[in-house]
């Protein structure tokens, strides 16, 4: 099985690349690669767009890409299912529909191509029933991600304007026609192209598709219409999440409290100095050249408090020590992943002459030894 390219040669951007740099990287690519587009080899189109969503979901994630930086594609492994990216591990799909538009649900829902899989109804819910959907992001730290939390969601709906039961206008005003589009709420524009000519249809900009003017608008509603409401409900977060994980908080559960099913994105922040990998968290931990000479046991920060972790006479610098059990909660089964220690052996400075000569001793020690 040949090696995997490197995320930013898929995208075409330097290492140094910004956000916004990826980002316009993607936008391209997602464009040139559409399967619509590609008519000739639509299969091809869809395994690179498929291979430029991977690349972006890791490189446009903080957390994932200072993995990646550090440790390449094994890295990313536990972020995706046993046999690589698929698109349920996508979880950008606001980016998607920035770059397409949401027509691309009707677009391609239930052509059996790769976006069946994605935007069908086994991971965003979609259903052919036509049920009504919303996607919340929430963002929670890693702490809150270990132990799990429970948070107020909130999500905007609009009702009609009870002070001016939906006509937008003051009590007592009369709304009056609009001139410019005669009340018809759209307007023609005719243009001459070669031996013909065309015709097109839009909203009136005077009205604003209404067909009246409204001259004295309702204080309520600014003359919309229209109140926009929260749906607000407390939604439990299981242990074990992470960046991605979709929970879905469906309306006819939710005693009354929802107009329509909702679907809340969890996003996790990055730690300042605990790093995860799937269900594995990293760390980094200085000891002193004599605790790593001699051995010891140091007190290290676990995500359920301080663990004393013991260091092996001898250990040397970039060494990894495990505490079992000390990782992030299996999110889809028990138990818990592990914490990885990596120990740097810090070499002293501004040595007292005490500190010199038991050092010089230990190194005239140490060149006898080689010496025998």
């Amino acid at each position: 099985m040949p090696d995997k390219r490197d995320y930013y040669d898929i995208l075409g951007v330097d290492r140094r690349a910004s956000k916004d740099n990826i980002k316009t990287a993607y936008r391209n690519l997602a464009k040139k690669f559409h399967p619509d587009l590609n008519k000739d080899n639509p299969k091809l189109a869809e395994e690179k767009f498929k291979e430029i969503s991977e690349a972006y979901e890791v490189l446009i994630d903080d957390n994932k890409r200072a993995r990646y930086d550090q440790y390449g594609h094994a890295g990313v492994a536990a972020d995706f299912s046993k046999e690589g990216f698929t698109w349920r591990d996508f979880s950008h799909i606001s980016d998607l529909e920035d770059i397409f538009g949401h027509d691309i649900f009707s677009d391609f829902f239930g052509r059996g191509s790769i976006f069946s899989d994605f935007f069908g109804t086994r991971r965003w819910g979609f259903e052919q029933s036509g049920k009504s959907v919303k996607r919340v992001q929430v963002e929670i730290t890693l702490e809150q991600a270990y132990r799990g939390v429970s948070t107020e969601v909130a999500t905007p709906h609009m009702e009609t304007c009870a002070d001016c039961s939906g006509t937008g206008g003051a009590k007592g005003s009369v709304a009056k026609t609009c001139e410019n589009c005669k009340g018809k709420g759209e307007i023609q524009q005719e243009q001459l192209q070669g031996f013909g000519r065309i015709i097109k249809i839009g909203t009136c900009p005077v009205c604003g598709g209404r067909g009246k003017i409204i001259d004295h608008p309702c204080i309520s509603c600014h003359g919309s219409g229209e109140i926009q409401r929260l749906d607000k409900i407390n939604v439990k977060i299981p242990p074990g999440v992470d960046s991605g994980t979709t929970l879905r908080v469906q309306a006819d559960k939710a005693g009354g409290r929802l107009k329509e099913d909702i679907y809340v994105i969890i996003s996790v922040q990055p730690h300042s100095f605990f790093h995860r990998q799937g269900s594995d968290i990293y760390l980094e931990k200085t000891v002193m050249l004599t605790e790593a000479t001699l051995g010891s046991k140091v007190e290290v920060p676990t995500l359920d408090g301080n663990a004393l972790m013991k260091i092996p006479p001898g250990t040397q610098t970039d060494t990894l020590l495990r505490l079992r059990g000390s990782g992030m909660p299996h999110l889809k089964g028990h138990g818990y992943g592990d914490q990885y220690v990596r120990v740097i052996v810090r070499t002293p400075k501004n040595l007292t002459k005490k500190q010199k000569e038991l050092l010089e001793e230990f190194q005239t020690i140490e060149r006898e030894k080689g010496i025998t």
